[in-house]
Formats: structure tokens, C-alpha cells, sequence
């Protein structure tokens, strides 16, 4: 900046001097010279300009030494030449060495200003280059500048040596660019000579393995193979050979393929219309007296089985084929349809509901709330598949119905979209509710009310129809996340309960091991007196691990039916073994006890029946008068009256021998009891 004021300044005095010079006839003299001068020196100024830096260097350092010398200094100034002083004349220029040094000055701004532009100029052809991606074209011509700059002027300006430094620094950036482009070059070709060998090898495993009909696998590796270009150079050639190689052997081995293949299809055509004739036969026998239709039809699926499992035939052929299968399928079920009653029962319930799902389909048009509707459209659809088959004509004839009125309905829903989202609002709205309801609930700390609040708010969710599908997903997962919360509360709360939880569950299932003993006891009677107390016990324990509590419970019930089970195939001594057990009988004392009781109960029953006759009995003695030729009937009643009162005293005699043995083997088992 110092050296362009100077200059500005020096040319400034410079311009002042001519204009002071011109009055004189001498500097008229002066300036034409001056103009002819110049007009021989133009030539010359290409020459001057490409003359080497060293001149200007030369210039520079005269300029340095002409400046170095104080003004006014007579002795220290060197006297000027013959040449210079001609120079001076015929420039018109004062032969003082004053105006000498400004000149100088003048000069090596004007350089300066040349060489700032010069590398200018190189920089900016370099920010050019530097963002272009032909790497050799760049690095040639960057390379071309760097010799320029080599070669150019010398400049000392702040500004000249820092474009200088900004184009180094582009050529550095760019070589770094360059030399992470061409690692990554190296880094994917590394990767796709991976890929390829991994081609390779599953091309060869499919070729050793010898699975020719594997085509759509094959194109599939011949265009990943062929998608892959950036290869290392020495690989190519021999990757290329070896996928050659494969390739051949797969095609001709495809091409034998497609032989085998079309002489398989032949195969399948002539086996399908051999199963067609078998099940045109099977129609036939449909109309024969007493046909077992349901092995008919048995053979008939078979037959459908078979078909379906044979190949593929050839195409020209292929659809006149399906069109006698599906006909004779449908001959065959109208055939049955007519002479097998049963049958015609099955298809007719399952016509039966799908005309009842064509109604409830028709009904939908008339449905106020569309939004229900068009749920229920979705149910219908799913009981329409559970419905049943019919036969492939009644069957066509049925769908047809239930989608046209399915159709009408979405029909009709387009046209009152407005209603529809209307009243997808409201089941919004209502579902905003049990969110807020939800969120109301999730923080109690009553676990078990808030379980069923959740389950309650969950059944009315699901009862409330559609909302806009835009805000269906949002308001779940705020219901969702309402109940998540709950849930995540109630099974934190329930952790420090895990460790009772397995005690509890420790407890119970050695309860479980003591009513599997009991369930095994020889006395079924006595197992279910102390099986009561082991379930009094098992009840009183509180909660189990959640994941085990189904399993528990299970086990437990299944062990006390066991038991149960063993004492009530006892039958009807139930009430006297239970009696009996509880007084700590043992059980061979209690079936001699239970005998004898039978057997005095029976008695017992006899004696009061034959009772009830002797009353009848003497009854009718009373409707006949004693006379002195006696009575027959009567005598009889007497006889028949004695006689029952000699059963009856045999029966008491032998009540009270049971009673006494009874007795006695109760006082033995206590006795025994207290031995013990």
C-alpha cells in the first residue's frame, strides 16, 4: 500500500512538471521528440514485456540503489552516462537525478501491479480447474500453472505473495482430493472383486449341485455380475474367463432342460386327462341305485388332489384343460347334489347362510349409522369364507349377489362422505373420553379396581365404531399409552411382592405334593377328610407368580378330583364311611362295620314291611263273624298272621346279634387305636 501511495504521489508530480513545461518553446520542442519517441518505442513494447524477470529485477535493484541516495548530496551521486543522458533528451525528461528516481519508483509499481495481476489471473484459473473431476486434465494443467508461477515475476506486495500462497494451497487441496478419490477407487474395486467372486461362487455351487432349472437365480447373478464395472485391472480378464466358463455349462445343460421339459408337460397332459376320465367315471356312478356318496366323494377329492399336484402341461393346452376340470367338478356336485339327501342338506344349510349374508348385506343401504356400517361390511366378508362351499355355479351366483350389494354400499358411503365423517367424529369424540378416563385412572394405587376400570374402558373402545384413519393410530397409542402406564406402575408395585409371590408358590406346590399322596391313600374316605384341611391351607396362601398361577391351579385341581373321585366311587355308603373315618376307624374295620349295618338296615326295611302286612292282616280278620263251622279265608289270615310274627321275632333276634358286632368292632378299633 506504502509503494502505491508513492507512486500515486510520484505520478501526481510527475503531471504537475508537464503542465509547468509547456509554456516554453522548448518543451513544445521537447514534447514533440517526446511523441516520436514514443511512437518508435511501441514496437518495442512486446519485447520489453516478454524480457525475463531478471531485467526487472535489474530495474528494481537500480531503483533501490538510486533511491538509497540522499537528494541534495553532490558528492555521493554518481555522474550520469552519455547513454542516459541521450535517453533522458530524447524522453524529454529532465537530466536532474531527482526526476530519475521517481520515474524508477513509478516503474516497479507499475510491475508489481503487473505480477499482482499475472498470479491473479493463475489463481483464478486454478479455482477453475480444482472443482472439476478429470483428474489427469487437472493435475497436467495445475501443473502447467506451477511452472508459470516458477517462472513468473518476482513480487514483494503483501497481495502478490499471497495469491502465490492460495494457489498452492488450491493445488494441495486438490491433490489431497484427488488422492482420497482414487483410495476409495481402490477401496470399491477391492469390494467389487469381493462381490464378484461371491458370484462366482454361487454360479459354481449351482452348477455342482446341478440345478439347471435355477434360471431366475442364474439372470439374477448375470446382471449383478454385469452392474459391476470398477474391477482392479488384473483381475478382469480372468474373472471375466472363468464367468464364461459357468455360463456355458449352465446354458447347455438349460437347453437339455427345456427338452426334458417339454416332454415332462407332455407327460402331465396325457396324466390329467387320464385323472379327468377317472373322475367323469366317478359322475356316473353317482347315478347308479344305492351309491355310497361319501366314498365317492372321497375318491373324487382324491382324484382333484392329484391333479393339482401333476406339473404343468403344455400352454396352448393348458386352458381347455382347466374348463373340463372345473365342468366336470361341477357335474359331480350337481349330480349329488340331486340323488345324495345328506349332502343336499350341508349345501343347503351353507346356501342358507350366505343368503342370510346377502340380506344382512342389502340391509346395509338402509343403515343410518355409515360408519357401523362399514364395519360391519368387513365382518360379513370374513362369515361369507366361513359359511361353506357350494357348488361352483351356485356358488358364482351367490357372490355375485352378496358383492353387488356390498357395491351398492360403498356406493352409497362415497356419496355421504360428509355423514360418514361426520359421524367418525363423534365415535372420536367418545373415544377422546375414554382416553381422558383412562388417563383419570392410571395413576390410582388400587391395582385390582384399576385392572378392571382398564378392562371395562377396553370392552367400550372396541364397541365404538371407526374414527378418521388419519387420527385412528394416534388416539390408540394414547389409550394404549394411558393403560401402558397403569400396567407398568401396577407390575413395579408387584415386585416387592415377587419375593412373597415365591414363597407362596413354594408353599403350594408342596401342599400339591401332599394331596398327590392323598390321592393314592388306601382309605379314600380319610383322604378327603384330611384333603379338606390341605385345601383350607392352600386357599389361605396368598398370591403366586402370575406366570404360574394358571399352571398351579391346575395341578391342584387336578389333584383333589383324583381324590373326590376314589371316595365317590365308594357309591352309596359315603355318609356312613365318612361318619366312620371321622370317628378313626380303620378302613378294613369300616367295610365289616358297613356290611353289618347293610344288612341290619335291611332287616330292619323286612321287619317294617311285614309289619305293615300283620296290620293289614288283622284288619281283615275283622270283617268276618266267628262261626261254629269255622272260616277258611280266616283260618288262612291267622296262619299268614303267625307266620309273620315268627319272621318278625327271627329278624329282631337277628338285628340284635348285628347290633352287638357292631358295637364290638367299634370298641375294637378304639381299643387298637389307644394301643397305639
Amino acid at each position: 500500500m506504502e509503494n502505491l501511495e508513492q507512486n500515486k504521489i510520484d505520478s501526481e508530480e510527475q503531471e504537475k512538471t508537464k503542465e509547468e513545461a509547456k509554456d516554453t518553446p522548448e518543451d513544445v520542442i521537447s514534447e514533440e521528440a517526446e511523441a516520436e519517441s514514443v511512437k518508435e518505442e511501441e514496437p518495442k513494447a512486446e519485447e520489453e514485456e516478454s524480457k525475463p524477470d531478471q531485467e526487472s529485477s535489474e530495474k528494481a535493484e537500480e531503483t533501490q540503489e538510486t533511491e538509497a541516495t540522499p537528494e541534495g548530496d553532490a558528492e555521493s551521486e554518481e555522474a550520469p552516462s552519455e547513454d542516459d543522458v541521450e535517453k533522458a533528451e530524447e524522453k524529454g525528461e529532465p537530466e536532474s537525478s531527482e526526476v530519475t528516481s521517481e520515474e524508477a519508483e513509478s516503474e516497479d509499481a507499475e510491475d508489481e501491479l503487473d505480477a499482482e495481476s499475472f498470479y491473479a489471473d493463475i489463481v483464478e484459473r486454478a479455482k477453475e480447474l480444482v472443482v472439476q473431476t478429470d483428474w489427469a486434465f487437472v493435475t497436467t494443467e495445475l501443473s502447467n500453472l506451477a511452472q508459470k508461477v516458477t517462472e513468473g515475476p518476482e513480487t514483494a506486495s503483501e497481495k502478490g505473495k499471497k495469491l502465490i500462497g492460495e494457489f498452492e494451497e488450491l493445488r494441495d487441496n486438490f491433490e489431497q482430493k484427488k488422492n482420497e478419490y482414487y483410495e476409495e477407487q481402490n477401496r470399491k474395486k477391492e469390494e467389487n472383486l469381493a462381490k464378484k467372486k461371491d458370484l462366482l461362487k454361487s454360479l459354481s455351487e449351482i452348477i455342482s449341485e446341478e440345478k439347471w432349472s435355477a434360471t431366475k437365480e442364474v439372470g439374477k447373478i448375470k446382471g449383478q455380475w454385469e452392474s459391476i464395472k470398477l474391477l482392479p485391472k488384473n483381475e478382469v480378464e480372468a474373472l471375466e474367463k472363468r464367468f464364461k466358463e459357468l455360463m456355458d455349462e449352465f446354458e447347455d445343460h438349460k437347453v437339455d432342460r427345456l427338452v426334458k421339459k417339454l416332454q415332462q408337460e407332455e407327460e402331465n397332459l396325457e396324466l390329467k386327462l387320464l385323472l379327468l376320465d377317472k373322475m367323469d367315471g366317478l359322475v356316473k356312478k353317482l347315478e347308479e341305485e344305492s351309491p355310497d356318496f361319501e366314498e365317492l366323494e372321497d375318491s373324487f377329492n382324491k382324484l382333484i388332489s392329484q391333479w393339482r399336484k401333476v406339473g404343468r402341461v403344455p400352454s396352448e393346452k393348458n386352458q381347455a384343460l382347466w374348463d373340463r376340470f372345473n365342468a366336470v367338478q361341477d357335474t359331480f356336485n350337481e349330480t349329488r347334489f340331486k340323488f345324495d339327501e345328506k349332502y343336499r342338506q350341508v349345501i343347503e344349510k351353507a346356501l342358507e347362510k350366505k343368503k342370510k349374508l346377502i340380506k344382512e348385506a342389502e340391509a346395509l343401504v338402509d343403515q343410518e349409522n355409515i360408519a357401523k356400517a362399514a364395519r360391519k361390511v368387513n365382518k360379513l366378508h370374513k362369515a361369507w369364507k366361513k359359511a361353506g362351499n357350494l357348488p361352483q355355479k351356485d356358488e358364482n351366483e351367490m357372490w355375485d349377489l352378496f358383492k353387488a350389494a356390498t357395491d351398492k354400499f360403498n356406493e352409497i358411503k362415497s356419496e355421504n362422505i360428509d355423514v360418514l365423517r361426520e359421524q367418525e367424529e363423534k365415535n372420536l369424540e367418545k373415544k377422546y373420553e375414554l382416553i381422558e378416563k383412562a388417563n383419570e385412572e392410571k395413576d390410582t394405587d388400587n391395582f385390582d379396581r384399576g385392572h378392571q376400570v382398564m378392562q371395562n374402558l377396553m370392552n367400550e373402545w372396541k364397541k365404538i365404531g371407526p374414527v378418521p384413519r388419519k387420527k385412528s393410530s394416534k388416539i390408540w397409542k394414547q389409550f394404549k399409552g394411558a393403560m401402558d402406564e397403569f400396567y407398568d406402575r401396577r407390575r413395579e408395585a408387584f415386585k416387592g411382592e415377587r419375593k412373597d409371590q415365591k414363597e407362596n408358590l413354594a408353599k403350594k406346590e408342596e401342599i400339591l405334593e401332599k394331596l398327590n399322596e392323598l390321592g393314592k391313600h388306601e382309605d379314600p374316605a380319610l383322604a378327603v377328610q384330611e384333603a379338606k384341611e390341605l385345601q383350607e391351607e392352600f386357599k389361605s396362601i396368598g398370591y403366586v407368580p402370575i406366570k404360574m398361577k394358571n399352571k398351579i391351579w391346575k395341578q391342584y385341581r387336578e389333584a383333589c378330583d383324583v381324590i373326590y373321585d376314589r371316595y365317590r366311587a365308594l357309591g352309596s355308603d359315603l355318609g356312613l364311611e365318612k361318619k366312620l373315618a371321622n370317628q378313626g376307624i380303620d378302613p378294613d374295620t369300616r367295610k365289616d362295620i358297613i356290611k353289618y349295618q347293610k344288612e341290619r338296615d335291611k332287616l330292619k326295611k323286612e321287619v317294617s314291611g311285614i309289619e305293615s302286612d300283620v296290620i293289614q292282616w288283622e284288619e281283615a280278620k275283622t270283617y268276618f263273624k266267628p262261626t261254629n263251622r269255622g272260616n277258611k279265608l280266616l283260618d288262612e289270615l291267622q296262619e299268614k298272621i303267625d307266620k309273620a310274627d315268627k319272621s318278625i321275632e327271627e329278624k329282631q333276634d337277628r338285628i340284635t346279634e348285628l347290633k352287638k358286632e357292631i358295637d364290638q368292632l367299634k370298641r375294637s378299633s378304639e381299643a387298637d387305636d389307644e394301643e397305639e
